[in-house]
């Protein structure tokens, strides 16, 4: 009995072989079988810009089109954790590094000549490499509901605060124009965290005539993702040009406050 049912599960696994050998192979192309079927694609990935000038445009063309969503998906905040682990990670490097300087110069001098005044110096800054540490490490466990709460501020009132500074400076967002993208503070060394990166300025024209600011923001190249803006934008009023006041004259005081007058 048990030899008879081996030679027919023997004969069935060739009849299954067979029938398989005889079927047409699966059409190539666009992704569907013979039956219509999409296959599955691979999930896309979010890349950042290739360079700053790149992430510049693409920044205006949100800002042109007014989709805070966008704007956010080019920061830190639209990269997921790949993109914080890695820019907090730099960035708690050079933390590190500068308070462990600090204790190490500290150190250097014996516990007899250090004043209280640098020992409670060194006993803080103990303390704070301690808190360093925990803070990163309670930021990355918090972030599946911190990077929403983040991501909800920038579109609620980061870019609301920017919207609003433009309108009271007289700057239209959807009409005004970038002619000039400045990338001549960007360091291979930002935050002094080996990064590259450091402020991006963008300068515009309405009409022909230069608006009265310009705005900017921080980014920063991170591996195998790109350029992505690490902090909100924001809006810097140019400086005022004109007659100055001529030498000697006195300065305007403020008013004075209820202690000056007593």
């Amino acid at each position: 009995m048990r030899q008879a049912l081996s030679i027919l599960a023997m004969l069935a696994l060739a009849g299954a072989i067979g029938c398989g050998k005889n079927q047409p192979d699966a059409p190539q192309g666009k992704g569907k079988t013979k039956s219509g079927l999409a296959l599955n694609s691979k999930p896309k990935v979010h890349r950042g810009k290739d360079s700053p000038e790149e992430l510049a445009r693409a920044f205006q063309e949100t800002l042109a089109a007014n989709n805070a969503e966008a704007m956010m998906m080019l920061s830190l905040l639209g990269h997921g954790t790949n993109a914080w682990v890695q820019f907090s990670q730099a960035t708690l490097t050079e933390r590190r590094r500068t308070i462990e300087t600090q204790v190490n110069a500290l150190e250097a001098k014996p516990r007899p000549s250090r004043s209280d005044a640098e020992q409670a110096r060194l006993f803080t800054l103990k303390q704070s490499l301690t808190n360093l540490e925990k803070t990163h490490a309670a930021s990355f466990n918090a972030l599946h509901t911190k990077l929403p709460a983040d991501r909800k501020k920038f579109k609620e009132q980061e870019y609301l605060r920017l919207q609003k500074a433009l309108i009271e400076t007289g700057m239209v967002q959807d009409t005004m124009t970038l002619t000039h993208i400045d990338t001549t503070q960007i360091t291979p060394n930002f935050l002094n965290a080996n990064l590259e990166g450091g402020p991006l300025e963008l300068h515009y024209k309405q009409d022909g005539q230069p608006l009265p600011g310009h705005i900017t923001f921080n980014c920063a190249k991170l591996k195998n993702i790109g350029w992505v803006i690490v902090d909100p934008p924001t809006l810097k009023k140019r400086t005022r040009v004109g007659p100055q006041l001529p030498t000697g004259t006195p300065t305007v005081e403020p008013f004075p406050t209820p202690e000056d007058s007593n």
